[in-house]
């Protein structure tokens, strides 16, 4: 009987603790996505909302298919050993049985811990720089000092990727590096991180990162960085962040806050990255534009008639962009539509602006030679229709990279249809 008492005595007691804990936690800025291995990730940040540090905490992910019914569980601990009062930690939940992740429904987040000691926020957060790759890597560098007065011992940094909406979509950590090892902190002590985020269907999606250094005495506060383009990275400090933006037209037009850089890059924020078909396209373009801009525009920073000719050939695509922009304003009923319409619009006339004249002139010096026309309507007729299937699915499946394969082969099509109709034109 006593044996009873006490096992009911213990179950009410961790009922309690549980109870406790719910009041105490929150969870914020989630997201879920399914990699490239169909491993279901849940980002997310939880924050301790007592007035007590907590420690040993551990999150519990239930996952639900359509009628409510549980498949699975899955336990991990957030990123931060000990969340200090008001503060966050980011967590990556996951579920791994491919055979049932297309069950996947819902899910629901719990978390368990206990009291700790808080910990003083005597690490430093000195720099970041950051650059994506064009495989989609993000690699975030960052440097943090420790001010504490004792060693701080398994330094590791924690990179949390932010959507547009405060979402988290990616999370990266290392460890602390000095002379090519693994280092602790002494006091006084800076050391570098070297970051890799390799999820490369989320990391195209960050518009800022936080970072956060951890060790078993001392903890950072969380500084905050704009994210970087594609490719586009430079050193940075806290307060300064890192830029991504139109490269090239910013090095013509002198400042980044020129009226014509402004209005490219309002285009890419308002129209083409407000939708899924217009982000994955801009993750396509990205990577091939910042795979040379960066060296582009340090070049035409010294050519002043560089700098000309980029200008004259920027003000006929702004023109080109008011009226892509025009057309999606038309097609708002339908946001995916939309984006659709205003990029073969832009893409048939930046076909036809800036293709179409040399064209001609391979058309006049070509005249002689024979074309098959019947073979090229016929590739263009393929690549229209797979470009429009892909991306309908890539809509329904929610897939990036049907998108993104959609996307740019509709463009693509759009500028060869032109190059096509001019040439026949001509001949």
């Amino acid at each position: 009987m006593r044996a009873l008492l006490a096992s009911a005595a213990i179950l009410a007691m961790l009922s309690l603790s549980q109870h406790a804990m719910a009041q105490t936690v929150s969870f914020q800025n989630e997201s879920s996505f399914i990699d490239e291995t169909r491993v279901m990730h849940v980002y997310g940040e939880v924050r301790n909302d007592s007035d007590t540090a907590l420690g040993d905490i551990l999150i519990t992910a239930s996952f639900y298919d359509a009628n409510g019914t549980l498949l699975s569980q899955y336990q991990q601990p957030p990123k931060i050993r000990v969340i200090n009062p008001g503060e966050a930690a980011p967590f990556d939940m996951r579920y791994l049985d491919p055979a049932t992740i297309d069950s996947v429904a819902d899910y629901t987040l719990e978390a368990t811990g206990a009291p700790a000691d808080a910990k003083e926020e005597e690490l430093t957060i000195v720099s970041s720089n950051s650059r994506l790759d064009v495989q989609g890597v993000y690699y975030i560098n960052v440097r943090a000092r420790n001010d504490g007065s004792q060693d701080a011992t398994n330094p590791i940094a924690v990179a949390t990727l932010y959507d547009r909406d405060g979402r988290v979509v990616a999370l990266g950590e290392a460890l602390a590096e000095g002379e090519d090892r693994i280092v602790n902190m002494v006091p006084g002590q800076e050391a570098g991180f070297g970051i890799l985020v390799t999820e490369r269907l989320q990391t195209y999606k960050a518009v800022r990162y936080s970072v956060v250094a951890d060790s078993d005495q001392y903890v950072s506060e969380r500084a905050e960085f704009e994210a970087a383009g594609l490719g586009a990275g430079s050193g940075t400090t806290p307060t300064n962040g890192t830029q991504s933006g139109c490269l090239i037209a910013t090095a013509a037009f002198g400042s980044e806050l020129a009226p014509q850089v402004q209005a490219l890059k309002g285009f890419r924020d308002d129209v083409a990255l407000k939708t899924m078909a217009g982000s994955s396209f801009m993750s396509v373009f990205n990577s091939a534009y910042y795979s040379f801009s960066p060296q582009v525009a340090d070049y035409e920073r010294e050519q002043p008639w560089l700098k000309g000719i980029v200008r004259v050939s920027i003000y006929p695509l702004l023109g080109i962009l008011d009226l892509s922009t025009a057309v999606h304003d038309a097609l708002a009923f339908n946001g995916e539509a939309a984006v659709v319409g205003a990029g073969v619009t832009a893409s048939a006339l930046i076909g036809l602006l800036y293709f179409a004249p040399l064209t001609a002139v391979l058309a006049v010096a070509g005249r002689k030679k024979q074309w098959d026309t019947g073979k090229v309507k016929y590739a263009l007729a393929v690549a229209w229709a797979a470009s429009l299937s892909a991306i309908f699915a890539g809509e329904m499946a929610a897939n990036t990279e049907a998108l993104m394969f959609g996307t740019a082969l509709l463009v693509l099509s759009a500028i060869a249809t032109v190059i096509a109709a001019v040439m026949r034109a001509v001949r």
